[in-house]
């Protein structure tokens, strides 16, 4: 069994869309589980209409508000029993073999029921209209696909959660999602690349729509102003920069005692880079790979970590 955990915050301009494009999958035995963390708009009434239309596909778990997507999406895995888990935002429109490509890449990965996997997909950019931006968000981010390894993923998130599927294994590695981790996506795949596969498909299967409401989006990560709105918001950069060091910190008090001795090696020397003078920084980058995925990304940990 499939199950889609769909979390929601009013949602109502875009969430049929989202059910109906999920509902429309050339894979029919999946299941969606919503929450909704607390809408003041008409989507609860939505969300009522589609348990009832389909009271053996769709169903709504309800708990207080949790205050953002990551928590919303953290509850929502926490009560989910299911051999394999996709996560689907409220706004966006999945193509109608996105299932079907991720759960073939998925059996392809599992060597046994023991291996944690992680499948996520490319996405094609789009405005509110469906309007194409980018036929590629890889390409649009400059999100390089190529050899995912820890010290990349410590400091840089190379997945989507709306694109991703994970198995019961990685699950069930990941436990409890902790508060400190940045994004739910980000953390399932550390765990992946710690202790499983993380695979990737190179193709759109969804249109990530992008409008005004967006908690997270996408911008083009090129030219002139990419580096334009870096400069602007260079608090903001450093805080992110600062995030990671607490989520890593995070992950290795989790998983201390499984952890090999590279892999604590590793998390160990990234959580201490705050600690460090700029020289020693830039050294402990180089040395142990902790470097986004282009060359301008770098020379901004460079001068900013």
């Amino acid at each position: 069994m499939i199950t889609v955990l769909l979390a929601v915050y009013n949602g109502e301009k875009y969430l049929k869309e989202q059910i109906e494009s999920i509902l429309n999958q050339s894979v029919k035995d999946v299941k969606i589980v919503i929450r909704d963390d607390g809408s003041t708009d008409n989507s609860g009434d939505i969300i009522a209409s589609y348990c009832n239309e389909f009271p053996d596909k769709i169903s709504c778990i309800k708990g207080e508000a949790t205050g953002s997507a990551q928590k919303n999406f953290a509850e929502l895995l926490k009560n989910c029993d299911s051999d394999y888990i996709m996560f689907c935002d409220q706004d966006d429109v999945w193509l109608s073999d996105k299932i079907e490509k991720t759960y073939t890449a998925m059996v392809e990965a599992e060597q046994n029921d023991e291996t944690p996997v992680l499948v996520h997909t490319d996405l094609k950019v789009v405005d509110d209209k469906l309007r194409e931006i980018s036929p590629s968000f890889f390409d649009f981010q400059k999100l390089i696909q190529k050899d995912i390894t820890l010290p990349k993923l410590l400091v840089q998130n190379y997945v989507t959660g709306c694109t991703i599927m994970i198995n019961r294994a990685l699950k069930e590695k990941c436990g409890d999602i902790p508060d400190e981790c940045i994004m739910h996506d980000w953390w399932l795949a550390l765990v992946a690349v710690l202790f499983g596969k993380l695979v990737c498909v190179n193709e759109a299967t969804m249109l990530y729509r992008q409008h005004a409401a967006n908690q997270v989006g996408a911008k083009a990560a090129y030219g002139l102003s990419f580096i334009k709105r870096k400069l602007a918001t260079l608090d903001k950069v450093r805080a992110n920069y600062n995030a990671t060091y607490i989520q890593a910190n995070a992950l290795l008090k989790q998983y201390d005692a499984v952890l090999n001795e590279t892999q604590k090696e590793t998390i160990e020397k990234y959580c201490s880079i705050p600690k460090m003078c700029k020289f020693k920084k830039i050294r402990i980058i180089k040395k142990y790979g902790f470097k986004k995925c282009t060359r301008l990304r770098v020379m901004g940990q460079y001068i900013l970590t």
